[in-house]
Parts: structure tokens; C-alpha cells; sequence
């Protein structure tokens, strides 16, 4: 099972966990997330499009990425 730290909105940690996808935060509450952008020198940037069967945003194009685990820093995640 994957947790996830929340954090204040000043980034830092509130000592509270929730379960992946669990959504039973309050409204000045915020999980970690991360985006890798990979340019390429002709200026391009290389994008992922979702899977049909995704709950939310099934077929839209995204930059990869995704939220931290408990106890993951931005840069370990």
C-alpha cells in the first residue's frame, strides 16, 4: 500500500499520512508531486498520453510524473 505525506502551504510536513488516492484532505492540505520535462535541443519535449482506462483525464497528454511517497524528498521522488 502507498502513502503519501501532506504538507502545509509553506511545503512543510504536517506529520499526517494518507493513503494513495484516499483524497481526505482539507482544503489548505497538499501532497508532493513531481514532473520530469525532458527537452530536446531541436526544441521538442517528449509527452506521454494517458491510457484510455485512467479514471480521470483518459486520452489527454501529460508530462510524466507523479506524487512522492511517504518520506520521499522532491529530488528522491
Amino acid at each position: 500500500m502507498e502513502f503519501w505525506d501532506i504538507y502545509d502551504e509553506n511545503k512543510q510536513p504536517t506529520g499526517r499520512t494518507m493513503k494513495r488516492n484516499d483524497w481526505h484532505m482539507k482544503p489548505d492540505e497538499f501532497h508532493l508531486t513531481v514532473l520530469g520535462v525532458i527537452a530536446r535541443p531541436d526544441g521538442t519535449f517528449l509527452i506521454t498520453k494517458r491510457v484510455m482506462t485512467k479514471a480521470w483525464a483518459p486520452g489527454w497528454w501529460e508530462v510524466s510524473g507523479g506524487a512522492a511517497q511517504a518520506g520521499e524528498s522532491s529530488w528522491e521522488a
